[in-house]
This record gives structure tokens, sequence and C-alpha cells, in this order.
């Protein structure tokens, strides 16, 4: 009689909790960042009329320290393996002309030393921690973790590679996410590096996609220690997406709400996008998926991908480019928004208004 009992109060409950509504996200305040540092030009693009810095800052991370913003981008061929930019607000910014990773560590390849997508955070013991993805003396790309007394650097590079994945193409974009108790490392398996069906490889040409998944394990508080096992959160959708999602970025709404950012499509293409799904754990399977920038005319920002959100929960950050079909004068560019998450139940709420320059 008890059992019978509490299985009905359980189904009671269940039925008296409000259903989940994943609805848009706002994003607002989209403007290209200023730069102040050397050689500003003005450039025709449309509601973007400059003045911006003409450098490369592609897949940016963010970081908060006391009142200095900081910025991170991939490596570009003048800008040091990680280039970083200083702000006071998150609006203007001023490249530092500093790298801070100087020395990519042993077990990089000699011959190519560009490291992707770095990740900065700050742990619980006062370090500053660094993911990146670099490629691996004889093997494919692997996630590096490296450690700083400054969120400048310079940060030191482990001696062995964090997270390998010969097999399934390579890892690519790890990204660190802390839901408040647990630490977190996502990143993406690299599968479309050994060829299929996307355009977005230099792998032989089949007629299937290879699983590029977006896969979540546990860290250590100090983030240096892997616990567990990986776990897939996100696949593409195939034709959809090219083949390929990547770029992923977590934040935490609320218990049990939680958003996962991610880019499909290839980087060089003007169908490269930012999207976004739900799930109601960090290592759940997430669903309901929209779009939160694309490509547009209007608005003249081509490719943009690769967010990054703050943790003011407001501030994004990503790239784009500035004219269509990726020509060899334009560059991909580092962009600053605003995101903005509805007041009602559970996780509704994304979409893009009022496009800024």
């Amino acid at each position: 009689m008890i059992k019978s009992f509490f299985l009905a109060a359980v189904i009671g409950l269940a039925a008296a909790l409000p259903a989940p509504d994943f609805g848009d996200i706002e994003l607002f305040n989209v403007t290209e960042s200023e730069f102040d540092h050397v050689d500003l030009q003005n450039r025709a693009r449309g509601p973007w009329d400059g003045p911006v810095m003409d450098i490369s800052f592609p897949d940016p991370t963010l970081l908060i320290e006391g009142k200095t913003w900081y910025a991170y981008a991939t490596s570009s061929s003048s800008t040091g393996h990680i280039p970083i930019a200083k702000s006071s607000d998150g609006k203007k910014w001023t490249w530092t002309k500093k790298d801070a990773l100087p020395d990519v560590g042993s077990w990089i390849d000699p011959s190519n030393k560009g490291i992707w997508a770095p990740s900065v955070f700050k742990n619980d013991n006062g370090k500053y921690v660094m993911y990146f993805s670099g490629k691996r003396n004889g093997a494919r790309r692997c996630a590096g973790v490296a450690t700083a007394d400054s969120p400048e650097g310079p940060f030191k590079v482990t001696d062995k590679p964090f997270i390998c994945d010969d097999a399934g193409g390579g890892v690519i974009d790890p990204v660190q996410f802390n839901d408040g108790k647990q630490r977190w490392i996502i990143f993406k398996v690299d599968g479309n590096a050994l060829g299929g069906k996307t355009t977005c490889t230099g792998g032989p040409k089949t007629g299937e996609y290879k699983p590029t998944p977006i896969r979540i394990q546990r860290v250590s508080r100090d983030g240096l220690t892997l616990q567990g096992n990986p776990k897939t959160i996100l696949n593409h959708n195939g034709d959809a997406d090219d083949g390929l999602v990547e770029g992923p970025a977590m934040w935490k709404r609320r218990p049990g709400s939680y958003v996962l950012f991610f880019s499909t499509h290839c980087y060089n293409s003007d169908k490269y996008d930012i999207q976004y799904a739900w799930a109601t754990s960090p290592d759940g399977d997430f669903q309901h998926r929209k779009t939160l920038v694309k490509s547009d005319p209007n608005q003249p920002i081509y490719g943009p991908g690769h967010m990054d959100i703050a943790l003011d929960g407001t501030t994004i950050a990503f790239h784009g480019r500035d004219k269509p079909g990726n020509p060899s004068d334009t560059k991909r560019r580092m962009y600053v928004g605003t995101i903005k998450f509805p007041t009602g139940d559970y996780s509704e709420g994304i979409k893009v208004i009022d496009y800024q320059g």
C-alpha cells in the first residue's frame, strides 16, 4: 500500500511539472571589436564603418579578472601562438602584442606549431589554466593543457597531451565548463579530418559523413586531471550541417537548464554559423536546436562562428568575416554582442535582433 501510494505521488508530481519550452534567446548590440593599438583603418562594410585593427582574431575566448577583460585567439601568422587582447569594459580592446604561449611544449609537432581555440580559466588554487588544440608530433591534433601565474602568461605546457583520439580524427576545440560543483572539459572529435562527404576536409572523399561528436568529460577542480569517461552530447545532422559540428561553449541558465552553443559547416564557408541546443544536465542529450547567428547581407557578418560566453552571462564573442566567399583580403575578426535569456520557466528564449556597429 505504501509503495503504491509513493508511485502515484511521483506520477502526480511529474504531471504537475511544467513542460520544457525550448524557445528563442535574444542577442543584440553586436559590434565588431574595436582595437586601439596600431594602424586603424576605415573599411566600407555596411553598418560596420570602422575603425578596426586589420588583424585576424579567430576562435576568441573571454576571461574576466577583476576589472580587466582578456581575449585569447587561435594562432595567426603575425600575432604569435596565442595572441592576447585586453579591455576595461569588454567592448573596446587593446591588442597587447604579447604571446600567452611563447613555448608550445615538447609534444607539439615542430613543423606545425599552430595552436587552435584556447580556453582560459582561473582554477580554485588561483592558477590560470589554458586548454588548447595542438598537433602532436607524428600524429593528429590533441587537446593540451598549460598553466600560468598570470592571465597574460607565459603559460607552460605539460609534458604530455591531455586528450587524444587519432582514430577519430584528432581532438580540437577544448573548452572548460564549471557547473558550480563539477568542472568539465568539452571538445570536438575532428572526424571530418579523416575525409568523407563533407566539403571541410583534406582527407579522402567518400559518400558518407564521418562522426564529429561534441564530447564532455569530468575533470578535477584544478582542471588538470581527467575523471571518468567522455560522453557524446551532440553530433552533426548530415547534409544540414555539412557533416560537422564544432566550437562548443556551455552556459548554465539554472539548475536543470543548460545551453550548448556550437558551430556547423566549414569554418571558411559563408554557411558557418552559431547554433544552440538544450539539455537538463551538462552531460545530457542536447536537443531542440536553433540558430543564433548566421550570414546575412543586411548585417554583413559572413561565416560567424566559434562563440564563447563570458562569466558575466551576458557578453559573447565570436569571429566573422566582412566579405562573402572568403576572399584573400578578408580576415576572421572578433565581434562581441550581448545575450539575454528571457525570464520565463525552463529554457525558453534566444533570437538575434538589433545588430549595431
